[in-house]
């Protein structure tokens, strides 16, 4: 259960960054859609032995967020 739900919000991030790549949205709805994700994933408790994938996961939300940043910066 716990990796499907990893892999769903995965699929979550992939679709923002998509939109983000396809400059189908706003950043600044863009940027409240990750931290709606962000503060889900944060605040989620898993076994020891799906840290790294949460890890990861949050890992790669931060790179999204900054390369939407960029964007918006341009």
């Amino acid at each position: 259960r716990v990796r499907s739900r990893v892999f769903r919000w995965y699929a979550q991030l992939r679709d923002i960054e998509q939109r983000m790549e396809a400059g189908e949205d706003d950043p600044q709805h863009l940027t409240g859609e990750l931290d709606a994700l962000d503060a889900r994933v944060h605040n989620v408790t898993v076994p020891l032995s799906y840290t790294d994938e949460l890890y990861a996961l949050r890992g790669n939300i931060q790179a999204v967020r900054r390369r939407l940043a960029e964007r918006a910066a341009r």
